[in-house]
């Protein structure tokens, strides 16, 4: 499994669109469950950003599609962010 951080940003115009925001942003984010991605830690933030998912998936490919996914439904604007554990990286870079 790889881990990957997903920064999402409510995009505006679903504001305007959608009265029921809070229903479109969770069936956004059923489609990590419906491809057996899965989720860590999901988290509202205060900030640049509306959310924050922490996740795994069995393959990167697989991770940019349920963004691409996501974005497609026009209600969250997605950044995807492949990470490594901070031990696994001293590794690699000794």
């Amino acid at each position: 499994m790889a881990s990957f951080i997903m920064a999402m940003t409510i995009n505006p115009n679903a504001k305007k669109m959608h009265p029921d925001l809070s229903h479109q942003i969770n069936e956004s984010l059923e489609l990590f469950t419906k491809n057996e991605i899965k989720v860590i830690n999901l988290f509202a933030t205060l900030g640049r950003y509306d959310y924050l998912a922490i996740f795994d998936a069995p393959d990167q490919s697989l991770a940019f599609r349920v963004a691409a996914e996501i974005n497609l439904k026009g209600v969250l604007e997605t950044e995807t962010w492949p990470v490594v554990p901070y031990e696994d990286f001293t590794q690699i870079i000794k």
